[in-house]
């Protein structure tokens, strides 16, 4: 837009609103860079602060907040002074940093451009974090025996968020994503200023009440590190650890590290990594049609084993039990037999004994007859010769006569 087209915007601007007090956007950011790059009250060797967020941008500057109590301001250090620095600047440290005001007119934001850092000491709020940290050891509540076990598939789902946040959608897609049936209950939370902190806790422990809530999810998106401390303070670490539902903290991104994420029963990186908590639904039924699959062979195979082994066994049984019968009888039919065998003999040694004794006293008696008829014999032998010698006598007699 030219120049002689912006008066004449302006001019019809300043009659419309009555007012000559009238400025474009571009110019008011122009004369707000002239008042801070020429305030010599805001003119400083020196700014001090923790530093906070440092990284290194595509063109390969680097970028931080330099962060002192509740207040921030963003730092760029150009690629060409990198190495020139004092220290080498990390996250946490406190320190020193020389450079110039900048008021980047396009963005509406105030930077130092930073010309040398020189590290102080430790960062205050790293400080504050480990004390933080050394006290919720001392306590046990970083012990990884005390973290409960999620369950396998919750039915239903607690988010301590904001409501109106990306970080509450990103959470319930990713859960819906993964498995459409989980029921999620949305508890609205201030996660970021100074109401956050009693606001998460109050969120927890409603969620924590509920007995259908299977599980809680305290998120939110990423964010600078001053405003992530608040899941550094130790209240909502205890809350979170005293919870009876397992409580699961995704905050920021992977490398936003907080303690809420140590005590928690589980840390996810982002929002979008909540659905973790949830199985894949067409996985699980893959599974589950996979074990049916299964089921059926094993249970087949089971069936087949079991009627193998049943006939195995009734086969042996029956050939036992056809044994023990054929050996019962054998030794009865043996001893019905023996018995009998018995039996027979005696009878027949009785008839033996009784033919013997007949046969004896039936020879007794032919030899009795025999010995009759020849005492028999002889008497009539005896009886003859004596007719012969009565004959011979009476014939001598009548012969002598």
């Amino acid at each position: 837009m030219g120049t002689e087209s912006t008066t004449d915007d302006l001019s019809r601007l300043q009659d419309r609103l009555e007012t000559e007090s009238v400025s474009f956007v571009d110019a008011l950011n122009d004369d707000i860079a002239t008042v801070i790059e020429d305030a010599d009250h805001l003119q400083f060797d020196y700014f001090v602060g923790d530093v906070s967020d440092y990284g290194i941008s595509s063109n390969d500057h680097a970028h931080f907040d330099l962060v002192h109590n509740d207040s921030s301001i963003h730092c760029v250090c150009f690629q060409y002074r990198l190495p020139q620095l004092e220290a080498d600047l990390e996250d946490g440290m406190q320190v020193a940093i020389k450079g110039d005001l900048s008021y980047y007119e396009d963005g509406g934001s105030i930077s130092v451009i930073v010309d040398d850092a020189v590290v102080v000491g430790a960062g205050v709020y790293q400080e504050t974090y480990e004390q933080n940290r050394e006290l919720l050891a001392e306590d046990g509540l970083l012990d990884p025996a005390t973290k409960q076990s999620l369950p396998e598939l919750p039915t239903k789902v607690g988010i301590a968020t904001s409501a109106d946040s990306d970080a509450r959608e990103d959470a319930v897609t990713s859960i819906h994503g993964r498995y459409p049936d989980v029921d999620i209950v949305v508890h609205n939370t201030s996660v970021q200023g100074s109401e956050a902190m009693a606001s998460m806790m109050e969120g927890i422990s409603v969620l924590d009440d509920d007995a259908t809530v299977d599980v809680i999810v305290l998120t939110r998106g990423g964010g600078s590190d001053k405003h992530l401390r608040v899941f550094n303070e130790t209240p909502l670490c205890r809350v979170i650890h005293n919870a009876s539902t397992p409580v699961v903290v995704g905050v920021g991104h992977e490398k936003d590290h907080t303690l809420a994420d140590e005590v928690a029963d589980r840390r996810v990186m982002t929002p979008t990594h909540v659905g973790e908590i949830v199985p894949e639904k067409a996985e699980l039924e893959a599974d589950t049609d996979a074990l049916e699959r299964r089921l059926d062979t094993a249970s087949t195979k089971a069936i087949t084993t079991t009627l193998d082994d049943y006939e195995r066994r009734l086969d042996h049984t029956y050939e036992s039990h056809v044994e023990t019968i054929y050996a019962t009888l054998v030794t009865d039919l043996t001893y019905a037999y023996e018995a009998r065998i018995r039996e027979r003999l005696s009878t027949l040694d009785s008839q033996l004994t009784n033919a013997r004794e007949t046969y004896d006293q039936q020879r007794e008696h032919r030899k009795e007859t025999e010995q009759h008829r020849r005492q028999r014999r002889r008497l009539l032998i005896g009886l003859a010769l004596l007719g012969l010698l009565v004959v011979a006598l009476v014939a001598y007699i009548i012969l002598t006569l």
